[in-house]
């Protein structure tokens, strides 16, 4: 089978590119072929230096037509769908975010999404049937991931390891006030604190305690971590044998509308930790979250979409309105973006990289909330 997976941005560590690569070398390890395409014309040959499955920046030029495309992120979903004509396609939500947002086509037979919420969100913003969502649960590559630690009676070393919080946030004053009354001595890793990582299955196994969410607390976890879950405001449970099930099913995040974290609650979950408690955890998550198991659940899948294309006739006009849609769902953004450039959309001066561009466009949001 011939897949297309595309995304965002392919460079970059993050959740939705770990999936990409980790995806990537499943489906190649079973005999697939695959292709990632991103529409950054910065993007290099390949998704990592190390890595060796090959990118797609121009959809004009593919080295095969895919059999199905796994789409990640709208914009480049709806690029991929709409040049490729006669190819079925899934769409992989994994956020709340306005790049996840839900596209609808006809060639788009089949929704994934991240957690149990994220079904119900889809449902009720989309109007799309439960049957055509499947929940795929985040996994990890073991095979990455190989080394757990035993943890000690009592934990010394805390690590926050999360790419949206800021060093002067709420949650990460309650988090270092926390830790320096439980004894911990606390690290931070993440954009904003001016230290990242492309090697977390290295830097996990330092730490006794790790303040993280979503893909990010699953390799904490398989690295045999205690884990306190974080979410976009707050900070929540410690990951205790008791709780997986829930927590798990939410990708280890908690609701945006969680209360104000505070010392003393995070305190109160520091001392719920217990070496066994989290071993037993530790080897829950590496049985139950194989990534290895979620690509034969997608190859399934794939083969189900390939199926249901193949037996529908083609609509092209029902396309075309699709398409017509979409663009009438991003024109204001775009126009909006023009207001604020000053009607200079066709800048002089091109963005050198995609970097550079995203370093303009958060510009443009913040001039946007200043004028809001």
């Amino acid at each position: 089978m011939k897949i297309l997976i595309t995304n965002n941005s392919l460079a970059n560590r993050g959740g939705a590119q770990t999936c990409v690569r980790n995806l990537a070398r499943a489906l190649e390890s079973m005999g697939h072929s695959v292709l990632a395409y991103s529409c950054d014309p910065s993007q290099h040959e390949r998704l990592l230096e190390n890595d060796v499955v090959p990118v797609a920046t121009d959809l004009e030029t593919l080295p095969f037509l895919p059999d199905v495309i796994h789409g990640q992120h709208h914009l480049n979903t709806m690029s991929a769908v709409t040049a490729l004509a006669g190819v079925p396609a899934i769409y992989h939500c994994h956020g709340a975010t306005w790049q996840d947002c839900i596209v609808k086509h006809p060639r788009i037979y089949h929704d994934l999404a991240i957690s149990r919420t994220m079904v119900e969100r889809i449902m009720a913003e989309s109007n799309i049937p439960h049957s055509d969502i499947t929940v795929l649960l985040n996994g990890v590559d073991l095979s990455r991931f190989r080394q757990v630690r035993t943890l000690p009676p009592r934990p010394a070393r805390a690590l926050l390891f999360n790419s949206r919080y800021r060093p002067e946030s709420d949650t990460v004053s309650a988090i270092r006030e926390a830790s320096e009354r439980a004894g911990l001595e606390l690290d931070l890793v993440g954009y904003y604190f001016g230290r990242k990582t492309d090697q977390p299955e290295k830097l996990l196994p330092e730490y006794d305690v790790v303040f993280a969410s979503g893909l990010s607390a699953i390799e904490a976890l398989a690295s045999g971590c205690a884990v306190v879950v974080l979410g976009r405001t707050s900070c929540g449970e410690m990951v205790l044998p008791e709780n997986f099930d829930r927590l798990r099913q939410v990708n280890f995040s908690i609701a945006t509308n969680s209360p104000p974290p505070s010392a003393d609650k995070i305190g109160s979950e520091l001392r719920r930790f217990s070496a066994e408690d989290c071993a037993l955890v530790t080897a829950r998550l590496r049985r139950e979250a194989d990534f290895q198991e979620s690509a034969r659940k997608l190859v399934g899948i794939y083969e189900q979409v390939i199926e249901r294309h193949r037996n529908s006739r083609q609509d092209l006009p029902a396309e075309a309105v699709a398409a017509s849609r979409y663009l009438r769902k991003i024109a204001p953004l775009i126009k909006a973006t023009d207001n604020v450039l000053g009607k200079k959309w066709s800048s002089h001066d091109p963005a050198d990289s995609f970097d550079e561009l995203s370093a303009r466009v958060a510009l443009v949001e913040q001039e946007l909330k200043r004028r809001q």
